[in-house]
């Protein structure tokens, strides 16, 4: 890659983890739908995505280290730093998942199960975090998260799929930072 090119991906990446970064305020806005500890739509994920499934000179590097940048600039605003080691483990998994699905299917309509999936994968990492902190039993909620998993990943992959579905300019100039 040429210099400007670097530049242009950079801004970009920086753009994306402000994008990733907002979501994540909003949605700490919203009051809970369901008295489940966890249970969240996980709008902080769908720039994540995009990334991963845009094409062209963005790859799962990129991804992942948007996400790391959100992760722990979403720790130092909410002034929960234990929140770092819940989301670090929780996205480790996700992206994770998000990379092998990537692998596996190769078909547009992939964002729909990736979704799914690594919302599933992205509750299962910040469960284990909890089980390291505090006890066997938070594997209790693991039925509810999977119920949630299911609803929020299948809306979140959906939105990713209409938005890489028809390659609009805006998207095109993204995909090869044009």
């Amino acid at each position: 890659m040429n210099k400007k090119t670097n530049i242009r991906k950079l801004v970009l990446s920086a753009l994306f983890a402000a994008v990733s970064l907002t979501l994540f305020l909003i949605e700490s806005m919203i009051p809970p739908v369901v008295p489940i500890p966890g249970v969240k739509i996980g709008l902080a994920y769908i720039p994540i995505m995009l990334i991963m499934f845009i094409g062209g000179k963005w790859k799962t590097y990129d991804a992942a280290l948007v996400l790391a940048v959100r992760v722990i600039l979403s720790a130092l605003i909410s002034g929960n730093l234990t929140s770092v080691y819940f989301s670090a483990l929780g996205g480790l998994f996700s992206i994770l998942t998000m990379a092998v699905m990537k692998l596996i299917i190769k078909e547009k309509w992939v964002t729909i199960p990736t979704g799914i999936f690594s919302a599933t994968a992205h509750n299962i990492g910040q469960l284990t975090a909890a089980m390291t902190l505090y006890s066997v039993t938070v594997w209790a909620y693991l039925p509810y998260l999977l119920i949630s998993a299911v609803i929020t990943g299948f809306f979140c992959g959906m939105l990713v799929y209409l938005l890489t579905k028809k390659e609009v300019q805006i998207i095109r100039n993204i995909k090869y930072l044009s």
